[in-house]
């Protein structure tokens, strides 16, 4: 009698971005990982399905035959696919925001007589650039005090113009300083939070030893509840959303389980 056969997964995901042009971006570049791409935290990972609806046809004939089902069919279904994260790399941050991503990676430079006008009193003036030094605020000829006639915040590159100094609403005023390199990404708001995945799975069963590879060609994934953000608890998003098979696949999700032969 064959030995029963339970299962207990563990598997590292990899996620790559998938344009419509086919392009692959990881979702966690990582030069030293052999795939360029490294894998992500997962707590679930879920495949569903949801059946179609079912067509009856009707019959309109006379008498007791009169809306009797003489035909049905049954829709094709949806298969989706969903995946708690215990992590949020950029990629990830920007769907649960509803967002999308665009990079603001800077090198370090210098800004010399940058000109600002300045607008309400005590409204800051913000700076192209964050992680700043060497701040010289000048209007006209004068270069004005820090602490008398502006505060600053040399993280966030804002200067703060103080009522009783000497910036009134609407001055001219020239604004130099130095600005460190910066990792920096802005997530764009408002915009529909839905992103193309592929997916792989390098997977073991930690019971019997088996090995399996999981492909998940196309999954169109976002986050459809809300998410605290003040969450006592590290945040764990849940995507979810449809499998697609793109051509050339030989279906949604391939999965194949191997183990050396004895």
């Amino acid at each position: 009698m064959a030995n029963p056969k339970p299962r207990q997964f563990a598997g590292d995901f990899r996620m790559w971005r998938k344009a419509s042009d086919g392009t692959l971006t990881p979702v966690i570049p990582e030069p030293t990982d052999p795939y360029g791409n490294q894998p992500i935290e997962t707590n679930a990972f879920n495949f569903g399905y949801e059946a179609g609806d079912e067509v009856a046809l009707k019959s309109k004939r006379r008498d007791n035959a009169y809306n009797q089902i003489f035909h049905t069919d049954q829709q094709p279904g949806e298969n989706s696919l969903s995946i708690q994260l215990q992590e949020m790399p950029v990629a990830i941050l920007a769907s649960v925001l509803r967002g999308v991503a665009v990079s603001t990676d800077v090198t370090a430079g210098t800004v010399t007589d940058e000109p600002f006008n300045v607008g309400e009193i005590n409204a800051p003036i913000q700076l192209a650039h964050r992680y700043i030094s060497s701040l010289v605020v000048k209007k006209g000829a004068a270069t004005l005090v820090a602490g008398t006639d502006y505060t600053f915040s040399l993280r966030r590159g804002q200067v703060i113009p103080i009522a009783a100094g000497a910036i009134n609403e609407a001055d001219e005023l020239e604004i130099s300083y130095s600005y460190a390199a910066v990792d920096g990404t802005l997530i764009q708001g408002g915009a529909t939070p839905i992103q193309s995945f592929y997916i792989v799975g390098d997977m073991q069963d930690r019971i019997s030893g088996d090995n399996g590879e999981l492909t998940v060609y196309e999954v169109r994934l976002g986050v459809e509840d809300d998410i605290d953000w003040m969450s006592a608890e590290p945040i764990s998003p849940t995507l979810t959303g449809k499998l697609i098979q793109p051509n050339g696949a030989p279906a949604p999700y391939t999965f194949e389980l191997y183990k050396q032969a004895a």
